[in-house]
């Protein structure tokens, strides 16, 4: 079911930047049953990697659809960091309730994050947020939204993502805003107004970055 490549490794870090800040990340899986796979942090400088129009790059849509984030990874370089949680198989996913707390560095302002939900219950679905790490506080909470890239529906078109867990029925907002990726204020805003739109699954996961001393 999963294809990962990322070995014994729990993350991969930027390292020898100038003027990088060290953080400490938590994310919290707050699904009621999936698994979230490995979860890649980014500079959202770099969402031109991972977007593509109203749909996804090749190797992010390998993510989403596979859970596995090397070829993003590679594809975006060095700013790419990741982190897994210790559940599953196959002993890299995030499950229901759990968290996982990992250090990255970054001299970026905004990161992007971004994780497969485990295809166990719905397919080609995904967490992301961006997340403004220039307010100057230590500590930064964001909560990860859910998306639908509409491969299994053959739409090929990103959406919100409302679920009703409790009773079984899930269904894509046909009506929401896809993504736009024209630039990092237009991704930054896009999300914004994403988070502030009611859904069941609004906050499918949450991220906390504290900045180490």
């Amino acid at each position: 079911m999963f294809k990962l490549t990322l070995g014994a490794a729990a993350l991969s870090l930027i390292a020898g930047m100038a003027n990088a800040g060290e953080y400490s990340v938590t994310v919290t899986n707050n699904l009621d049953k999936e698994l979230l796979a490995p979860i890649l942090i980014t500079n959202v400088a770099n969402d031109g990697n991972i977007f593509m129009g109203s749909y996804v790059t090749p190797e992010a849509e390998e993510q989403i659809l596979t859970g596995d984030p090397a070829k993003l990874a590679a594809r975006i370089g060095p700013d790419a960091m990741v982190g897994h949680g210790t559940d599953g198989p196959p002993g890299v996913l995030l499950a229901p309730g759990m968290s996982v707390t990992f250090d990255i560095e970054t001299d970026a302002t905004a990161v992007r994050v971004i994780s497969m939900v485990a295809p166990t219950m719905l397919p080609d679905t995904y967490v992301t947020n961006v997340v403004d790490l220039s307010g100057g506080g230590d500590t930064v909470e964001a909560s990860l939204l859910r998306f639908d890239i509409g491969h299994s529906e053959g739409t090929m078109m990103i959406s919100k993502f409302n679920a009703m867990m409790d009773t079984g029925d899930a269904m894509t907002d046909a009506s929401s805003d896809t993504m736009t990726t024209a630039s990092d204020d237009t991704m930054a805003s896009s999300d914004d107004s994403m988070a502030m739109a009611p859904h069941p699954n609004a906050a499918a996961a949450s991220i906390i970055f504290v900045k180490k001393m």
